[in-house]
């Protein structure tokens, strides 16, 4: 085949639209299975994974969130994975599936978006930062909902996206509610996607107000916003009463009441939002001068990474805990700008790739680079950085299954004496899920919130150990559920195991 007709199939739509919607999601799934140990890894994340996969075991068993079994979360990421586990087998790699099936769609649509504000070329690369960024392949991977909901979420935009780019027609209403139904669900997956919502209507609102007459600008405008939230309040709501999810005292207050607020400190908080400007620098670099790009052309149509972004960042700043995977809320609108840093830089490659060397040195020369030779040298840098990313990935996946051989001991350890098991006590109950066995729903759901928040009494503690009499129990991660505990414990129980990763106990009635 000559190279002519090869630059012609690349250049069709027909390979474009499967580059683009089968490709590069094919891609993204097949790399992330074989990259991450998603079979052998006993956990990824060390409270979440275990919670969510209780959560989801009993909601299989038949119990009730909210009223038999306490829940910090809305309801359908434990309804969606029970499902998925009852198709596909009570395993962790099932579960570890869904939450990629959930990524691969992710990736999916932020290309898309990027296709319709960048073209092809920066859609392509800007996939490719966004899977190499910190933490996604982990977060891919991982048994947890903010992945998820932000996958709902960034549908929902592209929505919006296609009525503002495509020719305007009688399926634009259908668009604007079909954007609005996506986002309920991703509330009804994980609530803080909430802050987009000013976000996404503010796009709409601008969009038009610019891009029709004036006569019909503000009822066009008026219109889809009307449009937008109602539907996305009546999907909520019949998702809230279909769930019996309405009373959102576990839902906000374990989240934003007071006694959360001066369990953690603002500190810390704040530490951990600054770091998150540094864990992805080279594509900071990139977005810095996108934004610097936008601000001084007055491109405002492409502002929303912007306005994302800078919200994100505020809301972080101020909320508290911040944990590790909120990254997500900055590394995505970063990468998306990052991505106009590319296409920013092309020009640049396309006139000097021949002597770029002769900017980069002398350093004295630095000084005259235009904006897209600045991004262009920004470019290079991240293309080194990749190698050092994946590097660092592939130690942290060998650090993961280094801790995996210990875990899975002690799974034995218990399933052991699954027997004679009815109730296991735990508050690490990803190992209740391996062993297959039940865990008070009381206790369930024992996040590091509702621990260092002492929203959970020791009286409720010791009411559950008195009602259900476990035969086992496993204390890994708190030392106050340990203190509250241990007087009873010893007149009970004798202990059969103990490591840096916890205690196992055995009743002496029964043990």
């Amino acid at each position: 085949m000559k190279l002519a007709e090869v630059k012609q199939i690349i250049s069709s739509s027909k390979f474009r639209n499967l580059l683009f919607n089968v490709l590069i999601p094919a891609a993204f799934f097949i790399f992330a299975v074989c990259f991450m140990p998603i079979d052998q890894v006993f956990q990824f994340d060390a409270y979440d994974e275990g919670i969510e996969l209780i959560k989801a075991a009993l909601y299989l068993k038949g119990f009730a969130m909210y009223t038999q079994f306490w829940n910090d979360q809305p309801p359908l990421s434990t309804v969606i994975l029970s499902f998925w586990l009852s198709l596909f087998g009570k395993s962790i790699l099932a579960a570890r599936l869904l939450t990629l099936t959930f990524s691969t769609i992710f990736v999916w649509s932020f290309c898309q978006i990027l296709r319709l504000y960048l073209g092809n070329l920066a859609a392509f690369i800007g996939a490719l930062l966004l899977i190499i960024s910190c933490n996604f392949l982990r977060l891919s991977v991982s048994v947890m909902f903010g992945l998820p909901a932000l996958t709902l979420a960034m549908l929902s935009i592209y929505m919006v996206s296609i009525y503002k780019f495509k020719d305007k027609g009688k399926f634009d209403y259908i668009l604007i509610i079909i954007s609005g139904i996506l986002f309920a669900i991703s509330l009804q997956i994980k609530l803080f996607t909430a802050f987009l919502i000013p976000l996404i209507i503010g796009d709409l609102i601008y969009h038009d107000l610019k891009n029709y007459p004036q006569q019909v600008a503000k009822f066009k405008a008026i219109i889809n916003t009307c449009l937008w939230n109602i539907s996305c309040l009546i999907a909520f709501l019949i998702i809230s009463i279909l769930c019996n999810s309405l009373s959102y005292q576990q839902l906000l207050d374990s989240h934003v009441g007071e006694s959360v607020r001066t369990a953690f400190s603002q500190v810390d908080s704040i530490k951990l939002t600054l770091s998150f400007l540094l864990q992805d620098f080279d594509y900071l670099l990139l977005a810095v001068l996108a934004i610097a790009l936008i601000w001084r052309t007055k491109q405002w149509s492409k502002i929303f990474p912007i306005t994302w972004i800078s919200t994100a960042f505020i809301v972080l700043l101020i909320h508290r805990p911040v944990w590790y995977h909120h990254y997500l809320l900055i590394s995505i609108p970063m990468t998306w700008l990052a991505s106009y840093g590319v296409v920013l830089s092309l020009d640049f490659f396309r006139e000097n790739i021949h002597n770029i060397t002769n900017y980069i040195w002398p350093i004295s020369k630095l000084k005259k680079l235009p904006l897209s030779g600045v991004a262009a040298i920004f470019v290079i840098f991240s293309i080194i950085t990749i190698p050092i990313k994946l590097g660092i990935m592939q130690w942290e996946n060998h650090k993961y299954l280094e801790q995996s051989k210990e875990k899975i001991e002690l799974v034995n350890l218990i399933s052991a004496h699954k027997k004679s098991t009815n109730w296991f006590f735990t508050d690490c109950p990803i190992y209740a899920f391996y062993a297959d066995l039940l865990v008070p729903p009381e206790i369930a759901v024992l996040s590091q919130i509702r621990i260092d928040s002492k929203s959970i009494t020791r009286e409720q503690f010791l009411a559950v150990l008195t009602k259900y009499h476990p035969e086992q129990v496993l204390l890994c991660k708190s030392p106050l559920i340990r203190d509250y505990l241990n007087s009873y414990l010893l007149e009970h129980y004798r202990k059969i195991y103990e490591s840096h990763l916890g205690i196992n106990y055995l009743s002496k009635d029964r043990g």
